[in-house]
């Protein structure tokens, strides 16, 4: 590591400064010099033509009296140069040091304050004061703005992972209590078994589809890319609402090319209509529909429930929340369907929204790109 690299911003800045001194001096001096050095030459030649006319016996001797005036003075402007020089560079090396002490001040409260962040406390925020250079100003406000974020993040993540630990433990706890009911007994009868077996099952089903929520959520946050393939929308979608079950009505349906990744749509389409079967209760109304809108294939599924308001519509994306119609698990599944949809449409470049249904309940809509309708007979395709 050269001398250089090893000295700080202060060493730094008054050693520049000072080498600017001393170069700006010296062209000075030079200049200075040269030119004082071609004045002398005039004089002399001047001296030397009205040498003759003033007699040859005293010419030698008084020659160095004339010339010590000049010579003299070459001397008293090298000994200013050197005196203000010195001056001048010592001045500008202690104006460099202190210069550069003010402007690292904050730096170095930067560099306290990211140590205090790398330990863990995301609290501390950089302040520049309000003296500071903007450059500084800005680096504080950008610095600030990602603890924002950090602490953001670091909020949800706790809070995904005491929700996912929680909706993990009511099931396994409902296992265990029926487990040790059944443990109880000596001779338990059959019909006891048979309960406490159907009780388990659909418990443990809970814990399966909670554990494929969260893998999918942790491919999704791994940022794996869709594969994608070339679908007919139309019957692609047709075939996934009679896989969703009796009582899902089928709507008008675009016919064209759509581009995606068939498994993760399917997954997408899914969710919804399971939303929309848990929304609508037993005898309710559960339609699919698309259209084609500018730029995309807009997918609808509408139920006649008891609908989302207005303030909980955008929520409902966010990972375990559930709206107070749906508290209970026994009804609601476990929160991550809708949040797994918006991560799904958004690695295709789509979206995903909630609104009001001409059926009285809730219209989940989403859109995707890449869509090409057919037009009259023949797809976009050709």
């Amino acid at each position: 590591m050269s001398a250089w690299s090893k000295l700080g911003l202060r060493g730094r800045l008054a050693i520049s400064i000072g080498a600017i001194v001393v170069v700006a001096f010296g062209a000075v001096f030079v200049v200075v010099r040269g030119q004082m050095a071609n004045e002398s030459g005039v004089i002399e030649r001047e001296e030397a033509k009205k040498g003759p006319a003033s007699g040859e016996g005293g010419g030698e001797a008084d020659e160095s009296s004339r010339f010590s005036p000049i010579k003299d003075a070459q001397g008293d402007v090298e000994k200013t140069f050197f005196l203000i020089g010195g001056a001048a560079l010592l001045a500008a090396l202690l104006a460099g040091y202190l210069l550069a002490a003010r402007t690292a001040a904050p730096l170095r409260r930067f560099a306290e304050t990211a140590t205090e962040v790398d330990a863990g406390d995301l609290s501390p925020r950089l302040d520049p004061g309000p003296a500071a250079a903007s450059e500084l100003r800005a680096l504080a406000d950008a610095f600030n703005h990602m603890l924002e974020r950090l602490g953001d993040a670091f909020a949800r993540q706790r809070r995904f992972v005491s929700d996912a630990s929680h909706e993990l433990r009511s099931p396994l706890t409902a296992i265990r209590g029926q487990l040790e009911v059944l443990a109880r007994s000596d001779a338990p009868d059959a019909a006891e078994v048979r309960r406490v077996e159907g009780l388990a099952l659909a418990e443990m089903a809970r814990v399966e589809r909670l554990v494929e929520d969260l893998l999918a959520l942790a491919r999704l946050d791994e940022g794996v890319g869709p594969s994608l393939r070339e679908l007919a929308a139309d019957s692609f979608l047709r075939e996934l609402i009679g896989a969703g079950g009796e009582g899902v009505e089928v709507g008008e349906l675009a016919a064209g090319s759509l581009r995606a990744d068939p498994d993760l749509i399917a997954q997408v389409l899914r969710n919804l209509i399971d939303n929309a079967r848990r929304h609508a209760g037993p005898g309710g109304r559960v339609s699919v529909s698309s259209a084609a809108v500018p730029g995309g294939l807009r997918v609808r599924v509408d139920d006649d429930g008891p609908g989302i308001p207005t303030a909980e519509r955008e929520r409902v994306f966010d990972r375990f929340h559930r709206t107070e119609a749906a508290r209970d698990r026994a009804s609601g599944g476990s929160g991550l369907g809708l949040g797994i949809a918006r991560s799904i449409l958004a690695s295709h470049g789509g979206r995903i929204w909630i609104e009001g249904s001409p059926l009285g309940g809730a219209r989940a809509s989403f859109e995707l790109p890449a869509f090409k309708p057919k037009i009259r007979g023949f797809s976009a395709n050709g």
